[in-house]
């Protein structure tokens, strides 16, 4: 079932690129990935606060989020499953498709059932494109450019979010709920057409056919015995150990940004309606800049130190002053230009904190789990990701509902120090739980032992 005219570079060639922009279809990835992301941000701030205008509840406007968030959990799930059988470029374009295509419904009626169908419809393509643009940018890359390629992941999100956060609630507030819908549509339609630019074939699809029409080299079987000795297959942790860290941590932060998604635009519009379409689409707009920075930060940090996980504690830090300010200038501003400052700071270190975490969070993923398990990696860190976001715009939206906005903010933070706790653990105690066989901390100290073993020779 291959859509894809891009041919796929077999392991050797591609540890012979010398920049990430020159790996087959990356370029396509990103432009596909811009546009999922971008069809996203657009519709998220809108969605509920179109439904709160409308006459909805806030617990009905949270409820959008969460079932939309709990579509993509479940369809995460079974995303590796299905790049196995019919290849990266039709999940791609599919989920694309299924991701903006169905908002246009919205013009007809947005009343709860369709409101909820729809969203589950949309969750269903972003479940899919999220682990499928997230295995991609490892799969599509050797091991060691790996950081380089997340960071231009980030990019790509980031610059989306940073245009169409603010341009979905101007096109509302100017031209109504209509255009935002049809606009959303034709990023879907943009997005998939990307997809047929992207290799069918990834790149562990080709190492293990490549394994099963071959005994192993003699240089795997000596970098094995170099790193591991005799042992050939060490002890293997399990999986859910390896991952609670990493995913708690994007989880809890992916419950801190579900506050300022659902609840950063109704919250300013309660302080001071005449600046609150301003403050919410900047704001988001400023979220969205930040974020790509903490990803880009947090890349180049991690492929200049080939450790992952480094400045998770930081990323955490960083969100958790976020959302202590945006719920303390809720509480306090009185409008004008306190409000409009406060509000840009809180989701500025929100954001930078956002970005770091999230990269962070994918690298430990694809550090602990073998090389193999990639696809199972992505789908790990998009189902805990938006676990956070979806549970968090429900339990967020019960709050507001029952206490206030400012206080959603706080509880927010709470969630994100408990996983501060966490990470500040693993990284005392929880080094050496991990896979040793395969994985990219593994395929890392077998690139620096063949460089240094040259310079022994000519030290000796």
């Amino acid at each position: 079932m291959a859509i894809s005219r891009q041919p796929a570079l077999s392991p050797e060639e591609l540890d012979q690129l010398e920049t990430v922009w020159k790996a087959p279809g990356l370029v396509a990835t990103l432009i596909s990935v811009f546009c999922a992301f971008g069809g996203w941000s657009l519709l998220l701030p809108v969605i509920p606060l179109a439904v709160i205008q409308q006459g909805g509840s806030d617990s009905l406007a949270g409820l959008s989020t969460g079932v939309f968030m709990g579509a993509t959990v479940i369809t995460q799930a079974f995303t590796p499953w299905v790049i196995k059988r019919v290849g990266f470029p039709a999940v791609m374009a599919f989920a694309g498709l299924m991701l903006g295509l169905p908002a246009v419904f919205y013009v007809v009626d947005m009343s709860a059932v369709p409101l909820l169908v729809v969203a589950v419809i949309r969750g269903i393509g972003f479940g899919a494109v999220t682990v499928a643009e997230a295995a991609l940018i490892a799969e599509l890359v050797p091991p060691r450019m790996m950081g380089n390629s997340s960071a231009a992941l980030g990019v790509s999100v980031g610059l989306s979010q940073l245009l169409s956060f603010p341009l979905g609630l101007w096109l509302l507030n100017a031209h109504g709920e209509a255009v935002v819908f049809v606009t959303a549509a034709v990023y879907a339609s943009v997005g998939a057409a990307a997809a047929y630019w992207i290799p069918y074939r990834s790149r562990a699809q080709l190492q293990q056919a490549r394994r099963s029409q071959a005994a192993p080299s003699i240089s795997d079987a000596t970098s094995d015995q170099i790193i591991h000795g005799p042992q050939a297959h060490p002890p293997q942790a399990a999986t859910w150990k390896l991952a609670a860290v990493p995913g708690l941590a994007i989880g809890a932060i992916a419950t801190g940004f579900a506050a300022f998604s659902t609840f950063l635009a109704p919250a300013v519009e309660e302080v001071d309606v005449s600046i609150a379409a301003l403050v919410s689409a900047a704001g988001l707009s400023v979220l969205g800049g930040l974020q790509m920075l903490g990803r880009v930060l947090a890349g180049r940090v991690a492929s200049r130190s080939g450790q992952a996980g480094r400045l998770a504690a930081t990323g955490l830090g960083f969100g958790i002053a976020g959302l202590l300010t945006g719920g303390a200038v809720i509480t306090f501003a009185d409008g004008g230009l306190v409000l409009v400052i406060g509000a840009f700071a809180a989701a500025g270190l929100f954001g930078l904190g956002f970005g770091i975490v999230q990269n962070e969070a994918l690298l430990m993923l694809f550090e602990r789990l073998p090389r193999e398990k990639t696809t199972l990696a992505s789908a790990l860190w998009n189902m805990t990701f938006d676990s956070g976001t979806g549970i968090g715009a429900v339990v967020l939206g019960m709050v507001a509902g029952v206490l206030a906005y400012y206080q959603t903010f706080w509880i927010a933070a709470c969630i994100v120090a408990v996983a501060l706790l966490a990470v500040i653990t693993d990284g005392i105690i929880g080094r050496r739980r991990q896979w040793e066989h395969n994985n990219m901390a593994h395929q890392l100290r077998a690139v620096r032992q063949r460089v240094r073993a040259p310079r022994m020779d000519r030290e000796h």
